[in-house]
Protein backbone atom coordinates (compact mmCIF):
# COMPACT_ATOMS: atom_id res chain seq x y z
CA UNK A 1 0.00 0.00 0.00
CA UNK A 2 1.38 3.61 -0.57
CA UNK A 3 1.31 6.34 1.77
CA UNK A 4 -0.11 9.53 -0.03
CA UNK A 5 0.80 12.47 1.81
CA UNK A 6 -2.08 15.30 1.37
CA UNK A 7 -0.88 19.11 0.76
CA UNK A 8 -4.13 21.32 0.42
CA UNK A 9 -5.04 24.54 0.59
CA UNK A 10 -7.63 25.31 2.38
CA UNK A 11 -8.08 28.81 1.30
CA UNK A 12 -9.37 27.27 -2.13
CA UNK A 13 -10.97 25.16 -0.51
CA UNK A 14 -12.32 26.83 3.11
CA UNK A 15 -14.74 23.60 3.47
CA UNK A 16 -12.47 20.60 2.73
CA UNK A 17 -15.11 19.82 0.35
CA UNK A 18 -12.52 19.20 -2.37
CA UNK A 19 -9.85 17.88 0.22
CA UNK A 20 -12.30 15.15 1.62
CA UNK A 21 -13.25 13.73 -2.04
CA UNK A 22 -9.30 13.56 -2.86
CA UNK A 23 -9.11 11.09 0.44
CA UNK A 24 -12.42 9.15 -0.03
CA UNK A 25 -11.23 8.41 -3.56
CA UNK A 26 -7.36 7.69 -1.91
CA UNK A 27 -9.28 4.92 0.19
CA UNK A 28 -10.96 3.76 -2.50
CA UNK A 29 -8.07 3.26 -4.39
CA UNK A 30 -6.55 1.16 -1.49
CA UNK A 31 -4.07 4.21 -0.97
CA UNK A 32 -3.36 5.04 2.69
CA UNK A 33 -3.46 9.68 3.27
CA UNK A 34 -2.08 11.56 5.86
CA UNK A 35 -2.64 15.74 6.02
CA UNK A 36 -1.54 17.99 8.63
CA UNK A 37 -3.28 18.63 11.66
CA UNK A 38 -4.73 21.40 10.24
CA UNK A 39 -6.80 20.10 7.55
CA UNK A 40 -7.57 17.24 9.35
CA UNK A 41 -9.34 19.65 11.61
CA UNK A 42 -11.20 20.78 8.56
CA UNK A 43 -11.86 17.52 6.93
CA UNK A 44 -12.03 14.64 9.79
CA UNK A 45 -10.66 12.21 7.27
CA UNK A 46 -7.54 10.72 6.74
CA UNK A 47 -4.53 10.51 9.43
CA UNK A 48 -3.07 13.58 11.27
CA UNK A 49 0.45 13.51 10.45
CA UNK A 50 2.57 16.35 11.62
CA UNK A 51 4.26 17.58 8.92
CA UNK A 52 7.70 16.79 9.16
CA UNK A 53 7.00 13.15 9.67
CA UNK A 54 4.10 13.42 6.86
CA UNK A 55 7.08 14.31 4.40
CA UNK A 56 9.18 11.63 6.08
CA UNK A 57 6.42 8.81 5.88
CA UNK A 58 4.59 9.26 2.53
CA UNK A 59 5.83 7.61 -0.75
CA UNK A 60 4.41 10.17 -2.83
CA UNK A 61 3.07 13.89 -1.71
CA UNK A 62 0.01 15.46 -3.51
CA UNK A 63 -0.77 19.32 -3.55
CA UNK A 64 -4.01 19.98 -3.92
CA UNK A 65 -4.71 23.73 -5.16
CA UNK A 66 -2.62 25.61 -7.28
CA UNK A 67 1.16 26.24 -7.94
CA UNK A 68 1.88 28.15 -5.28
CA UNK A 69 0.92 24.98 -3.31
CA UNK A 70 3.01 22.88 -5.26
CA UNK A 71 5.47 25.51 -4.87
CA UNK A 72 5.56 25.05 -1.05
CA UNK A 73 5.36 21.25 -1.09
CA UNK A 74 7.54 20.59 -3.72
CA UNK A 75 10.55 22.82 -1.86
CA UNK A 76 9.49 20.41 1.30
CA UNK A 77 9.51 17.29 -0.43
CA UNK A 78 12.84 17.95 -2.25
CA UNK A 79 14.50 18.23 1.35
CA UNK A 80 13.00 14.63 1.64
CA UNK A 81 13.62 13.26 -1.40
CA UNK A 82 9.92 12.57 -1.97
CA UNK A 83 8.07 13.02 -5.12
CA UNK A 84 5.55 15.71 -5.78
CA UNK A 85 2.26 15.87 -7.80
CA UNK A 86 -0.27 19.19 -8.08
CA UNK A 87 -3.89 18.35 -8.53
CA UNK A 88 -4.94 21.60 -9.60
CA UNK A 89 -7.71 23.99 -8.33
CA UNK A 90 -6.72 26.96 -9.23
CA UNK A 91 -6.54 29.02 -12.32
CA UNK A 92 -3.26 28.27 -14.41
CA UNK A 93 -1.93 24.69 -12.61
CA UNK A 94 0.90 25.23 -15.08
CA UNK A 95 3.25 22.60 -12.93
CA UNK A 96 0.29 20.61 -11.59
CA UNK A 97 -0.65 17.20 -13.39
CA UNK A 98 -4.17 17.79 -14.09
CA UNK A 99 -7.21 19.36 -12.59
CA UNK A 100 -9.78 18.12 -10.06
CA UNK A 101 -12.18 16.69 -12.70
CA UNK A 102 -9.21 14.08 -13.14
CA UNK A 103 -7.94 13.34 -9.94
CA UNK A 104 -9.39 9.76 -9.68
CA UNK A 105 -7.34 8.51 -13.04
CA UNK A 106 -4.64 10.57 -11.63
CA UNK A 107 -4.89 8.78 -8.13
CA UNK A 108 -5.20 5.63 -10.06
CA UNK A 109 -2.39 5.91 -11.74
CA UNK A 110 -0.45 6.42 -8.63
CA UNK A 111 -1.63 3.25 -7.39
CA UNK A 112 -0.81 1.28 -10.97
CA UNK A 113 2.85 3.22 -10.85
CA UNK A 114 1.56 4.30 -14.24
CA UNK A 115 3.61 8.15 -13.92
CA UNK A 116 7.47 9.58 -15.03
CA UNK A 117 9.34 11.50 -12.83
CA UNK A 118 10.90 14.76 -13.79
CA UNK A 119 13.63 15.98 -12.29
CA UNK A 120 14.19 20.00 -11.97
CA UNK A 121 16.95 21.84 -11.08
CA UNK A 122 15.96 23.68 -7.83
CA UNK A 123 18.32 27.06 -6.56
CA UNK A 124 20.00 27.71 -3.70
CA UNK A 125 20.32 31.58 -2.09
CA UNK A 126 22.46 32.82 0.59
CA UNK A 127 22.62 36.57 2.33
CA UNK A 128 25.52 37.79 3.36
CA UNK A 129 25.87 40.69 5.71
CA UNK A 130 29.06 42.34 6.96
CA UNK A 131 31.02 39.37 5.50
CA UNK A 132 28.82 36.59 7.97
CA UNK A 133 26.36 34.15 6.00
CA UNK A 134 23.06 33.06 7.26
CA UNK A 135 21.71 29.69 6.54
CA UNK A 136 20.99 29.09 2.98
CA UNK A 137 17.41 28.64 1.16
CA UNK A 138 15.65 26.84 -1.71
CA UNK A 139 13.37 28.17 -4.24
CA UNK A 140 11.65 26.25 -7.23
CA UNK A 141 11.19 28.84 -9.34
CA UNK A 142 12.76 32.25 -8.50
CA UNK A 143 14.58 34.02 -5.78
CA UNK A 144 13.78 37.91 -5.95
CA UNK A 145 15.11 41.13 -4.74
CA UNK A 146 12.21 44.29 -4.68
CA UNK A 147 11.20 47.12 -3.09
CA UNK A 148 8.16 46.93 -0.96
CA UNK A 149 7.09 50.84 -1.84
CA UNK A 150 5.54 51.65 -5.37
CA UNK A 151 7.03 55.13 -5.39
CA UNK A 152 10.67 54.44 -5.26
CA UNK A 153 13.26 52.64 -7.22
CA UNK A 154 15.94 50.70 -5.60
CA UNK A 155 19.66 50.42 -6.87
CA UNK A 156 21.21 47.03 -7.24
CA UNK A 157 24.60 45.55 -8.49
CA UNK A 158 25.17 42.22 -10.42
CA UNK A 159 28.12 40.09 -10.55
CA UNK A 160 28.69 36.37 -11.71
CA UNK A 161 32.02 34.66 -10.63
CA UNK A 162 33.29 37.83 -9.23
CA UNK A 163 32.57 39.72 -12.64
CA UNK A 164 30.41 42.84 -12.86
CA UNK A 165 27.91 42.26 -15.55
CA UNK A 166 25.54 45.26 -14.51
CA UNK A 167 24.06 48.04 -12.30
CA UNK A 168 20.48 48.24 -11.86
CA UNK A 169 17.90 50.95 -10.88
CA UNK A 170 14.48 49.95 -11.00
CA UNK A 171 11.93 47.57 -9.25
CA UNK A 172 13.93 44.67 -8.66
CA UNK A 173 16.41 41.69 -9.80
CA UNK A 174 14.72 37.97 -9.91
CA UNK A 175 16.95 35.10 -9.93
CA UNK A 176 15.06 31.99 -11.71
CA UNK A 177 15.36 28.02 -12.91
CA UNK A 178 14.51 27.07 -16.13
CA UNK A 179 11.15 25.80 -14.22
CA UNK A 180 10.62 29.71 -13.13
CA UNK A 181 11.07 31.17 -16.74
CA UNK A 182 7.33 30.82 -16.90
CA UNK A 183 6.51 32.37 -13.63
CA UNK A 184 7.56 36.18 -12.68
CA UNK A 185 10.21 36.13 -15.10
CA UNK A 186 8.13 35.41 -18.43
CA UNK A 187 5.59 38.69 -16.60
CA UNK A 188 8.98 41.24 -15.88
CA UNK A 189 10.37 40.40 -19.51
CA UNK A 190 12.31 36.96 -19.47
CA UNK A 191 12.59 34.63 -22.04
CA UNK A 192 10.53 30.74 -21.57
CA UNK A 193 13.35 28.03 -21.15
CA UNK A 194 12.29 24.60 -21.48
CA UNK A 195 12.65 22.99 -17.72
CA UNK A 196 14.79 20.24 -18.92
CA UNK A 197 17.46 22.49 -19.40
CA UNK A 198 20.33 23.44 -16.79
CA UNK A 199 20.75 27.27 -16.28
CA UNK A 200 20.67 30.28 -14.28
CA UNK A 201 18.17 33.31 -15.68
CA UNK A 202 18.67 37.09 -14.06
CA UNK A 203 15.97 39.31 -15.14
CA UNK A 204 15.83 42.86 -14.37
CA UNK A 205 12.13 43.88 -12.94
CA UNK A 206 10.59 47.44 -14.36
CA UNK A 207 14.30 48.56 -15.00
CA UNK A 208 14.58 52.30 -15.66
CA UNK A 209 17.07 51.58 -18.47
CA UNK A 210 16.61 50.54 -22.43
CA UNK A 211 19.45 48.29 -22.20
CA UNK A 212 18.92 46.20 -18.96
CA UNK A 213 18.17 42.86 -20.40
CA UNK A 214 17.18 39.14 -18.95
CA UNK A 215 20.31 37.29 -19.26
CA UNK A 216 20.88 33.20 -19.24
CA UNK A 217 23.84 31.90 -17.25
CA UNK A 218 25.40 28.43 -16.63
CA UNK A 219 23.82 26.47 -14.23
CA UNK A 220 28.02 26.32 -12.97
CA UNK A 221 27.97 29.63 -12.74
CA UNK A 222 27.40 32.28 -8.80
CA UNK A 223 25.26 34.83 -9.23
CA UNK A 224 26.06 37.37 -6.81
CA UNK A 225 23.34 40.87 -5.89
CA UNK A 226 24.65 43.73 -3.89
CA UNK A 227 22.20 46.06 -2.34
CA UNK A 228 24.02 49.75 -3.39
CA UNK A 229 21.29 51.89 -1.95
CA UNK A 230 20.48 52.57 2.02
CA UNK A 231 17.23 53.40 3.64
CA UNK A 232 15.09 51.76 1.13
CA UNK A 233 12.65 48.61 2.46
CA UNK A 234 13.74 45.78 0.08
CA UNK A 235 12.21 42.50 0.27
CA UNK A 236 14.31 38.87 -0.48
CA UNK A 237 11.73 36.79 -1.78
CA UNK A 238 11.53 32.79 -2.58
CA UNK A 239 8.80 31.38 -5.08
CA UNK A 240 6.69 34.86 -3.81
CA UNK A 241 7.75 34.26 0.08
CA UNK A 242 9.29 36.94 1.73
CA UNK A 243 12.15 35.28 3.30
CA UNK A 244 14.10 38.51 4.35
CA UNK A 245 14.07 42.01 4.62
CA UNK A 246 17.70 43.75 3.26
CA UNK A 247 19.47 46.57 4.00
CA UNK A 248 22.37 48.44 2.25
CA UNK A 249 25.68 46.71 1.55
CA UNK A 250 23.69 43.12 1.95
CA UNK A 251 25.47 40.41 -0.72
CA UNK A 252 23.06 37.72 -2.30
CA UNK A 253 24.67 34.66 -3.62
CA UNK A 254 22.77 32.16 -5.83
CA UNK A 255 23.52 29.21 -7.48
CA UNK A 256 22.35 26.11 -8.26
CA UNK A 257 21.31 23.61 -6.04
CA UNK A 258 22.14 20.28 -4.93
CA UNK A 259 18.97 19.33 -4.72
CA UNK A 260 16.16 18.51 -6.80
CA UNK A 261 12.34 18.80 -7.13
CA UNK A 262 10.84 14.90 -8.36
CA UNK A 263 8.06 16.08 -10.23
CA UNK A 264 5.39 13.34 -10.89
CA UNK A 265 3.18 12.96 -14.32
CA UNK A 266 0.54 10.61 -14.34
CA UNK A 267 0.45 11.62 -18.46
CA UNK A 268 2.55 12.42 -21.39
CA UNK A 269 2.62 16.05 -21.18
CA UNK A 270 4.83 17.94 -23.98
CA UNK A 271 6.10 21.84 -22.67
CA UNK A 272 5.25 23.21 -25.85
CA UNK A 273 1.92 21.78 -26.11
CA UNK A 274 1.61 23.06 -22.11
CA UNK A 275 2.76 26.40 -23.33
CA UNK A 276 0.30 27.11 -26.07
CA UNK A 277 -2.57 25.80 -23.86
CA UNK A 278 -1.85 27.60 -20.41
CA UNK A 279 0.02 30.61 -22.15
CA UNK A 280 -1.93 30.92 -25.28
CA UNK A 281 1.55 31.72 -27.45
Amino acid sequence: MKFIGLIANLTKDPCGTKTRRIVEIARSLDLRVQVTPEVYDVIEAGESTPGNKLYALSDIIVSLGGDGTLLQAARQAALWDKPVMGINTGNLGFLTDGDFSQAYDALRALRDGEYYIERRMMLEGTIVREEESCSPFLAFNDIGIMKALVSRIIQLKASVNNHEINSYSGDGLLVSSPTGSTAYSLSAGGPIVDPSLECLLLTPICPHSLNARSIIISCDDIIEIEIMCPDRDITLTADGQAVATLIGGDRILVKKADTYVKLLRTKDQNFFDLIHEKIKI
